[in-house]
């Protein structure tokens, strides 16, 4: 990867790891009142944007994705210091006793004496992309205490080693970076991910409240009406043209209808606690007492958008993360090949050497000299090994094609998975279309049935049985249309999670 490319690589990491989902949550909390504002005990006006907005920016998941995408992030921009120059320096002093021997009055005599040694050295190591590695040494050694002064030494070498075979080209020296660059997207897309699920259920936790308090709605009007009918009963009773046996069946009725209430109202607390849970999950008391008032209405009928199948898998192909990931993954499993293959080669190493050593009486003289290339030494040299057999390395290749061999068949499961989901969505949301229309046919038609059965009992031409049957079927009626409103409204949003766009069209 060149210069340029990995500096805005870092700049994108920096741009979406700063736009990920922080730890704490960002924003404050929608039913925390603001100073000023309304008490906490009145009813949260809260629509769905704002359950969505609250939702994304506190949700422990989410943020837990986008603080893996930003340890991702380091893992590959920190990996790119293997290329990173490292300069070496060191130092010494020796003092030693030395025994030396000279030739004196016809024969050998031995003397010992004290000696100094220092020495110093320096040099700096250039990894390249290539594979190969550039270094340079500088050197410097001198010693004391002898009879006769010795030279300085000093020396000057410059080296370069590239591999031929095993090791070669910058496909190899920079996998592993790719590789750290590969995992890094596949988690940014695993935010994604996170976040078009968050939104699903949310959206299905906000309509499933809005349900419930219709339903719980409908159950009281049913309940009134119920009471509505036992009071006329009663009179009917006192005026001598009723029966008791009216009476109690209205009285039936109204328990009846106060169980159903009573079930009702348990279903919109169960369905409060669900958005809330979404929406700041936590334990304080504030957020769990707090009452919700959905404003947002369900719509009374609303078209599915035009697009067969075909239309619908074609967009879920470019834009489900799950293919995203998985492409990603493959790239990750190809950059393994690339190591193991150029592994399983023998090793040839190309090394060049070119080296000037001087001695001189003192130091001045000897890093001019050494500097002035004085005494140059040139070094070709080719290095070869290889291991018999070479079995740990022919298995890792058989091994990583085998890797991507298994990435590829997820991608096609995938792929045929989603072509799957893709038509069972868009057939739920057209069945819900039409279950939303029959149902507000069969609404229509029970209210009238009901005011006519109302109209027959006043004139005696029914009886109280009769009507209380046509009050059932008209609650049944309204039920099952205001369900089927709400599951048509989350059938569109399982479709567009489906093809890969939920939360991310724009308005």
């Amino acid at each position: 990867m060149s210069f340029v490319r990995l500096v805005a690589v870092c700049l994108f990491v920096g741009s979406t790891s700063s736009s990920a989902p922080a730890a704490t949550p960002a924003v404050r909390s929608p039913w925390q009142a603001p100073a000023g504002g309304a008490a906490d005990s009145e009813p949260l006006a809260l629509s769905l944007e704002a359950a969505l907005e609250a939702a994304l920016a506190n949700d422990l998941g989410l943020a837990l994705e986008g603080v893996n995408a930003e340890a991702q992030s380091f893992t590959f921009a920190g990996s790119w210091g293997r290329f990173d120059p490292v300069v070496r320096a060191s130092a010494a002093y020796t003092n030693s006793q030395v025994q030396q021997f000279v030739f004196a009055g016809g024969g050998f005599q031995t003397i010992q004496f004290d000696a100094e040694t220092k020495s110093a050295s320096a040099g700096i190591d250039y990894p390249l992309t290539t594979g190969g590695t550039l270094t340079a040494d500088l050197g410097y050694s001198r010693t004391d205490g002898f009879n006769a002064p010795l030279p300085v030494s000093s020396s000057l070498a410059l080296n370069f080693n590239q591999p031929l075979l095993r090791g070669r080209g910058e496909n190899y020296a920079t996998s592993q970076q790719r590789e750290n660059e590969l995992r890094y997207l596949k988690q940014v897309e695993r935010i994604r991910q996170t976040r078009q699920a968050l939104y699903r259920q949310v959206s299905d936790a906000y309509w499933d409240l809005v349900s419930a308090r219709e339903q719980l709605l409908v159950a009281d009007e049913t309940l009134a009406l119920g009471r509505e009918q036992l009071e006329q009963n009663k009179r009917r009773l006192a005026a001598g043209v009723g029966t008791e046996v009216e009476v109690l069946q209205a009285e039936t009725n109204i328990a009846q209808r106060v169980e159903q209430q009573l079930l009702r109202r348990v279903a919109v607390k169960n369905a409060e606690d669900r958005l809330k849970g979404l929406m700041n999950p936590g334990k304080s008391p504030q957020t769990w007492e707090r009452e919700l008032a959905p404003t947002s209405a369900l719509p009374e009928q609303e078209a599915v958008p035009a697009l067969d199948w075909k239309a619908g898998v074609a967009i879920a192909l470019q834009k489900r993360s799950e293919l995203k990931q998985q492409a990603l993954e493959i790239d990750v499993t190809e950059q393994g090949l690339v190591r193991a293959v150029s592994e399983r080669r023998p090793i040839v190493d190309l090394g060049l050497q070119a080296r000037s050593a001087i001695q001189s009486a003192n130091e001045g003289d000897a890093f001019d000299d050494v500097f002035g290339w004085e005494l140059p030494q040139t070094t070709v040299s080719l290095n070869f090994s290889t291991p018999l057999g070479n079995r740990l390395a022919l298995n890792n290749e058989r091994l990583a094609r085998a890797l991507i061999r298994a990435a590829r068949l997820t991608y096609d499961r995938l792929e045929s998975q989603i072509v799957e989901e893709v038509r069972v969505a868009e057939r739920n949301a057209r069945y819900q279309l039409q279950a939303v229309q029959a149902a507000a046919a069969s609404r229509a038609l029970a209210e009238r049935q009901l005011s006519w059965e109302q109209s027959r009992y006043r004139e005696g031409l029914s009886t109280n049985f009769q009507v209380l049957e046509f009050q059932q079927q008209l609650a049944e009626s309204r039920y099952s249309h205001t369900l089927a409103r709400a599951n048509l409204v989350k059938a569109l949003t399982q479709l567009e999670f489906a093809q890969g766009v939920l939360g991310e069209r724009a308005p």
